[in-house]
């Protein structure tokens, strides 16, 4: 595995909806001790340093974390890994295949060890794994930097390493790509640094300038990288309801074109007791959050109104005072949502009334808007028909005037 790794974004270059993989590296095959050996000159301290890093990496937390083939490894003989299978490591081979130039380097390390008989190393128990929970998690974001602007070719993770090596000292690199329609790998232009302490990742996010070459690179916290994308997200899960709300208001058009507007008012009336506002949202709560934990409540929500970022929102249900049989399955009237607890109370009396008139209002709106589009199309289209025939008499006229050529 690289010290640093590639995230792999498989997406099409149209759809949005995208899964992030990250992947391990996989052993090669096996390279006997007796061949691993090397006839070379003493090796250099930057060599040295080189392989230290590696096989500290290999062993840190981020690589611990997700290597399943090494977690394997550590648990057949109290943390020992016997050197035969560290030459499984594509990368430390790359750098070098002698053992003893490998056990030379880790001889300096304070973060390993390695066995009386020079055969095995390990992580030194006095460095404990963490315990990889959702504090632990939240730390390492609170350290990672999204960065943006660097070529999307000619590049590689040893490079983005040299780069990164004269700024505050870091953990891990994830370079971000996606598959093409091709289905080949393309690199994204960005990645997510993570530091190895938040003073580290501060210090780095304080810089006034970092360029990688002439080009000004893009720095962002990845918390708020991440919300940004949620946004973007939920913005065009936000269309997607428009454009239904338009179908669905198409067919009440129809109903009102056949003379059942009456019908169709009565339809637009919106039922009282049913509708809930909250105070104190979560930063990165979505509509789809408050949805789901509702529906835990068996709340049949007709609409969400609310924005990430929004400190308050109100959701409306469907049914004459449903929001009641909802908020009594609180406790004391609040609800954990994504972590925090959110107050809830019922919308009632004057307070009621202006906020249904200003949702009706809003609904009417967004029904006149289609149906303008919708005469207006017609229009259009009646007129073009309108002048090919008037194109179509004017020609025939002329065809009736021209001479008789014998």
């Amino acid at each position: 595995m690289e010290n640093g790794q590639e995230e792999i974004k498989v997406e099409p270059v149209t759809n949005d909806a995208a899964i992030d993989e990250v992947k391990n590296e996989k052993p090669v095959c096996k390279v006997e001790e007796s061949a691993a050996k090397e006839t070379s000159k003493e090796p250099s301290s930057e060599l040295l340093e080189k392989i230290k890093n590696q096989v500290e990496f290999y062993f840190g937390d981020v690589n611990m974390q997700r290597d399943k083939f090494l977690i394997e490894q550590t648990k057949l003989d109290n943390g020992w890994v016997p050197m035969s299978v560290m030459l499984n490591f594509k990368m430390l081979t790359s750098i070098s295949k002698d053992i003893d130039v490998i056990l030379k380097a880790i001889e300096s390390s304070e973060f390993m060890e390695i066995s009386e008989d020079k055969k095995k190393i390990r992580r030194s128990p006095n460095h404990p794994l963490p315990v990889y929970n959702e504090e632990y998690r939240k730390a390492q974001e609170a350290r990672t930097a999204y960065i943006k602007g660097f070529p999307l070719k000619d590049i590689n993770i040893e490079k983005l390493k040299a780069f990164f090596s004269a700024y505050e000292p870091f953990e891990n690199i994830i370079m971000r790509k996606y598959q093409d329609k091709d289905k080949k790998l393309q690199f994204k232009g960005s990645i997510f640094v993570q530091f190895k302490t938040l003073e580290d990742a501060k210090a780095f996010m304080a810089r006034e300038s970092v360029k990688y070459g002439d080009t000004e690179l893009i720095k962002k916290w990845s918390a708020d990288y991440s919300l940004e994308k949620a946004k973007e997200k939920e913005d065009r899960r936000q269309k997607r309801s428009e454009m239904k709300a338009k179908k669905s208001e198409s067919a009440k058009e129809k109903n009102d074109e056949s003379g059942e507007d009456d019908e169709s008012e009565k339809d637009s009336s919106l039922p009282k007791g049913c509708v809930i506002h909250f105070t104190d949202a979560p930063e990165k709560c979505t509509r789809e959050d408050i949805k789901e934990r509702l529906g835990e409540l068996d709340a049949s929500i007709a609409f969400v109104d609310f924005k990430i970022g929004d400190k308050e929102g109100w959701i409306r249900l469907q049914g004459e005072n449903s929001a009641k049989a909802v908020v009594d399955k609180m406790k004391d009237s609040k609800v954990l949502i994504c972590d925090k607890e959110v107050t809830c109370r019922i919308l009632e009396g004057e307070e009621e009334e202006k906020y249904l008139a200003k949702a009706k209002e809003e609904m009417t709106n967004v029904r006149q808007k289609y149906t303008k589009g919708k005469k207006g199309k017609k229009g259009r289209n009646a007129q073009r028909g309108q002048r090919k025939r008037r194109n179509s008499e004017s020609n025939d006229s002329v065809s009736a005037k021209k001479p008789t050529v014998d």
